[in-house]
């Protein structure tokens, strides 16, 4: 009978155990740290299995409690956009800490996890700023023209850089990436910005394939204007550290490049003032973040 009873309730504590849990897949959350009052506040579910390999056809839900806070939960409005990744769609009510409590179904496993995030109210002044202390590291790469460009070069600058690779193939990555480098040199140009103390920069994530010769092509049917942008590329190890060091991560897979969608913000300095999180980037505030003194 001893016996019988230890067994149910090593029976029942591996049960609780792995309620909620999962051995086959996790989830990442990426929220914006500033939300506009009367808008949707977007995030991204990121839903990989244990291998990293992205989740697709997944059913993903998710509601919003504030931290601490008795005021019911929001719900997440959630659409599957391909090769894993999940946009989620709330209205906030207000500034705070809040828990995203999301639900993941694939293939009969269920995941449960709870995620904590932070915002506040969109102004000009907060919209996308960062407050961790970080500089440009050093580093060594090529540019399209094949010459070499260092953290060095872009002092004196207010720099944009993005990462993305030629042969991206996720419609919602590279492509509106550099859309928003496209919309940005528009929007300077109708408005006679000064654009001599500006430059951007898209580092590629396949160097391996991304020559100087590919970039120069590349950058050519964007019909970008070369005068104060930069395509670089180089040495793997150089351009890992450079994204470890902002936090942009990406893995090979195949012939594709998984990565974060962010662009960053550097002042004269070289210091970072903002960054953009998702590659949907509203077009009016980035201007406004690059024309800031």
């Amino acid at each position: 009978m001893k016996r019988l009873t230890v067994i149910l309730m090593t029976m029942i504590i591996i049960f609780i155990a792995g309620c909620g849990g999962s051995q086959r897949l996790s989830v990442k959350l990426t929220s914006p740290k500033t939300f506009t009052p009367g808008k949707m506040y977007a995030m991204q579910f990121t839903v990989t299995d244990k291998q990293g390999n992205p989740v697709e056809d997944a059913k993903v839900s998710a509601n919003l409690a504030m931290k601490n806070m008795d005021h019911g939960t929001t719900p997440v409005a959630v659409q599957d956009i391909g090769e894993g990744k999940y946009i989620g769609t709330a209205n906030l009510a207000m500034n705070g800490d809040w828990i995203a409590s999301i639900k993941v179904e694939h293939d009969g496993d269920i995941l449960e996890e709870d995620r904590e995030f932070a915002v506040e109210a969109k102004t000009l002044e907060t919209a996308h700023k960062v407050t961790k202390d970080l500089a440009l590291p050093n580093f060594k790469l090529i540019d399209e023209n094949g010459k070499s460009v260092t953290n060095q070069d872009l002092i004196g600058k207010k720099v944009v850089m993005t990462f993305t690779y030629v042969n991206c193939i996720d419609p919602n990555a590279c492509p509106i990436l550099l859309s928003n480098f496209s919309n940005l040199q528009q929007d300077l140009k109708a408005k006679g910005s000064n654009t001599g103390n500006i430059l951007l920069i898209s580092v590629s994530l396949d160097p391996k394939n991304d020559t100087p010769e590919a970039m120069k092509e590349h950058a050519k049917k964007m019909n970008f204007d070369m005068t104060y942008l930069k395509m670089l590329t180089g040495d793997k190890d150089e351009i890992q550290n450079l994204a470890d060091t902002l936090g942009e991560q990406f893995s090979k897979k195949g012939s594709e490049v998984i990565h974060d969608n962010k662009t960053f913000i550097f002042n004269a300095n070289g210091k970072l003032t903002h960054e953009f999180t998702g590659s949907i980037i509203d077009r009016n505030e980035l201007y406004q973040v690059v024309n800031m003194d």
